[in-house]
């Protein structure tokens, strides 16, 4: 009987704890009060020495004022003025001293405490360029963007900010890791109690998955205490001869402007397509050689084919008309 009572309690304890995990827990009256006869109904405590299931069952009424006072302050963690910020922002520049530029970003960088997550440089006939994703502490995010302001060596192309603000998020992900851990503490507590070999490998397996959605909770968070501690820049530095003026340009000096871009882009084309071949030196010429084959035995095959044909027509005898009389008659 002691064992019908263990089992059907245990099976309850769980089906509570999985609902309470997959649903949102609001600050409402009403779900507080759900999730106080939840933790009374689970509560295992010190008082429980005798380690029998009815032990289990019997401590929960002493264990209820703690666990509403916990309860309690989980529900009302959440403010919803206290919200969680993600900064991000997409920033292209053009400078005529691109070393000095690069050299300052990295400078800058350092004393703002952050730091470069990926970089990409490139170098072109018309010029270098360079990518950059640089991660900042949040309360520096504005000082750096400031710092990419107009001066004599740079010209700002674009500026583009965004802000999202994930505190609901943030809060149901701690909520839910809260119910988590208060439920591996339940199922630990019912393992240490449990006797038969049958009861001890469900709890295993029932720790085992917790465990598993304990971690990715907690490296959700953790991804979320990333973005919001540190802000997010993609940067772009493009080396130009002469900074673009952002007044507006009469219609020759923009053709002349996108004429000169235009040939640019073509000797980039040329110096990329020299490199190419360079490269595939070996492999372009085994494929003009097997292609010249090939052509050159379907030219031979196509001339004695016709060859072939117009001796078959040569040999076939001529054919006569018949003659006619003078009546008319063939004879």
């Amino acid at each position: 009987m002691k064992r019908m009572k263990w089992l059907a309690m245990a099976t309850a304890l769980l089906l509570t704890l999985e609902l309470a995990s997959c649903g949102n827990i609001s600050a409402d009256s009403s779900s507080t009060e759900s999730l106080k006869a939840f933790a009374a109904t689970t509560e295992v405590t010190a008082a429980d020495t005798d380690y029998g299931y009815d032990g289990v069952y019997d401590s929960a009424e002493t264990g209820e004022a703690d666990a509403a006072e916990s309860t309690e302050s989980l529900a009302e963690s959440y403010d919803s003025s206290q919200v969680k910020l993600i900064y991000t922002a997409w920033v292209n520049v053009e400078v005529l001293d691109f070393d000095t530029a690069v050299s300052g970003l990295e400078a800058l960088v350092d004393e703002l405490g952050g730091y470069c997550e990926s970089s990409y440089l490139s170098n072109y006939s018309s010029g270098r360029y360079a990518s950059y994703t640089v991660r900042v502490p949040q309360e520096q995010y504005r000082a750096f963007l400031d710092a990419w302001s107009e001066t004599d060596n740079c010209h700002l192309l674009s500026r583009e900010e965004d802000v999202d603000d994930v505190g609901t998020e943030y809060f149901d992900l701690e909520t839910r890791l809260n119910t988590l851990n208060t439920k591996m503490e339940r199922l630990q507590a019912l393992l240490a109690q449990a006797e038969e070999m049958a009861d001890i490998i469900a709890l295993e397996s029932e720790i085992s998955d917790t465990e598993y959605e304990i971690e990715i909770y907690t490296s959700e968070l953790n991804r979320y205490d990333s973005l919001i501690n540190y802000s997010t820049v993609y940067l772009t530095i493009d080396e130009v001869i002469e900074l673009t003026e952002d007044e507006e340009q009469s219609l020759g000096a923009r053709l002349l402007q996108n004429l000169r871009w235009g040939a640019e882009g073509f000797v980039d084309g040329l110096e990329e397509l020299a490199v190419w071949l360079a490269r595939n030196l070996i492999g372009v010429a085994i494929t003009v050689v097997l292609t010249a084959i090939v052509v050159t035995a379907v030219v031979r095959w196509r001339k004695k084919r016709r060859g072939t044909a117009e001796k078959a027509t040569v040999s076939q005898p001529p054919l006569t008309k018949p003659e006619q009389t003078e009546n008319g008659t063939k004879e």
